[in-house]
């Protein structure tokens, strides 16, 4: 059993890192075995408390993992450390008890492999476009595990669905430092996958992620729809952690539904818990966004040029904070100050206020596809699927509206659809409406956009 107890432990080295694990857990010596009681000794009484605190379910998990029993671990103070030779003697019955010394500091844990140190929640800029993602990620690293699990967040190139992943690994990091927390990219998962099947690591590979994993974060999910065999394994790995009430956070750039190439089995269990979309930052978000990029990096951003900016670039968060870098790096080497005039000057537009460019079915498709975090090529295509046959009957009425164009001609822009299939499609939007009010305003919401969609895109020098 002494061999156990100590293979236990090295185990636990590599998750906990070399400096925690020579503090906290070598000092602790195995001293008796009764059955499954383990006694243990440690030199004083701090490194005790402490043990029990915050290692002590560590090490039994560990010692379940190995030898599928469960312990029960009891410490005793080591007589030397109570019986020092060199200890004070023991005061009379009359005397004061002094007080007890204060405990030493608790080193920080290591952080979880693969987190930036960038991403928290206190600088995530919560708007309309993703409240409820925002939401849904702060309950889910409050209480991971028993809220939103799985927790499935999708939406477009840069409007933050990592950002959110990393601050709910950092904050269930600080708030609960004994949770092994897994990071892990799709396309990482795959390549780590494939090196198990190479080198014949399969207990390894599983034990990470089946065994010693409390939260699994995965990003851009998506990458392994069509590797049958990387699928089946995260169906494994899913089912392992579901079963154990263990956290599951998964982003992609689309919702289960609409990943060709993903098995049926796992986009059942992907929508088993929340799932939350994220669309493009509205105008007050991308200014809110600007001016703490702005304080982040000590940019003297006037309110005036951070509205122009961001009126100008529309595409997504990555790109907003991009330009701002770009346009006061080329200001700071001009030596001009950031107006309006030098923005518009860096980004090739007017400087008059963005004028509405005329509206055309191209553009319809582009904003609502963009809101609904679908491709265009859905909106044209055959699929059926509500994520899908919605926008498409949105996009279809405001084609309608907006622009004035035939039934034929918009059937014609939509794959070819007979025009019989656009009347409809105007008809129960216009009818759902009048029932639906968040349908009612997400079509509000989409003439606004479109209403005040500019005539140049945003685009910066090369």
């Amino acid at each position: 059993m002494s061999n156990i107890w100590s293979e236990a432990i090295q185990g636990l080295q590599p998750r906990l890192g070399a400096q925690t694990y020579d503090l906290w857990i070598r000092p602790l010596e195995l001293r008796q075995v009764q059955g499954q009681r383990l006694l243990l000794t440690a030199p004083n009484r701090f490194m005790k408390e402490w043990f029990e605190n915050h290692y002590r379910d560590v090490v039994l998990d560990e010692l379940r993992a190995r030898t599928a029993q469960d312990f029960h671990i009891e410490i005793q103070i080591s007589a030397a450390a109570e019986a020092s030779p060199n200890a004070a003697p023991a005061p009379a019955e009359s005397q004061t008890t002094p007080e007890p010394a204060p405990p030493l500091p608790p080193l920080p844990a290591l952080p979880p492999i693969g987190l930036s140190s960038r991403y928290r929640f206190s600088n995530f800029i919560k708007g309309s476009s993703n409240e409820l993602a925002a939401s849904a990620a702060w309950s889910v690293a409050q209480e991971p595990g028993a809220r939103f699990n799985p927790f499935f967040i999708y939406g477009g190139v840069g409007l933050g669905k990592t950002h959110l992943l990393h601050a709910i690994g950092h904050h269930i990091h600080v708030a609960r430092p004994h949770l092994r927390i897994v990071y892990q990219s799709a396309e990482r998962f795959m390549n780590e996958f494939i090196s198990a099947v190479r080198f014949n690591q399969f207990d390894q590979f599983r034990a990470r992620y089946r065994q010693d994993c409390d939260v699994l974060l995965i990003d851009d999910i998506q990458f392994i729809a069509g590797r049958d065999r990387t699928m089946d394994e995260f169906f494994h790995v899913f089912n392992a952690l579901y079963e154990a009430e263990k956290q599951i956070v998964v982003t992609a750039d689309r919702m289960p539904g609409d990943m060709q190439g993903m098995e049926d089995r796992l986009i059942s269990r992907l929508n088993w818990g929340l799932v939350a979309d994220i669309k493009a930052p509205d105008l007050e978000t991308r200014v809110a966004i600007l001016k703490q990029k702005a304080d982040i990096d000590r940019i003297d951003l006037p309110d005036d040029v951070a509205l122009h900016l961001a009126t100008h670039v529309r595409s997504n968060v990555r790109e907003l904070e991009g330009s701002l870098v770009r346009v006061s790096t080329f200001a700071s080497l001009k030596n001009q100050p950031l107006t309006r005039e030098f923005v518009s000057e860096a980004l090739g537009v007017s400087s008059a206020p963005a004028q509405a460019a005329p509206i055309s079915i191209e553009s319809v498709q582009k904003v609502v596809a963009s809101h609904f975090s679908v491709r265009i090529a859905d909106l044209k295509g055959p699929r059926r699927h509500q994520g899908i046959s919605r926008p498409r009957m949105i996009a279809m009425y405001l084609s309608r509206q907006l622009t004035g164009a035939s039934f034929p001609e918009i059937g014609l822009r939509f794959g070819g659809k007979d025009h019989s299939t656009v009347i409809n499609a105007c008809k129960r939007i216009e009818s759902i409406q009048s029932e639906d009010s968040e349908l009612r305003e997400t079509v509000a919401a989409l003439r606004q956009l479109l209403a005040h969609e500019p005539t140049h895109a945003a685009s910066l020098p090369s």
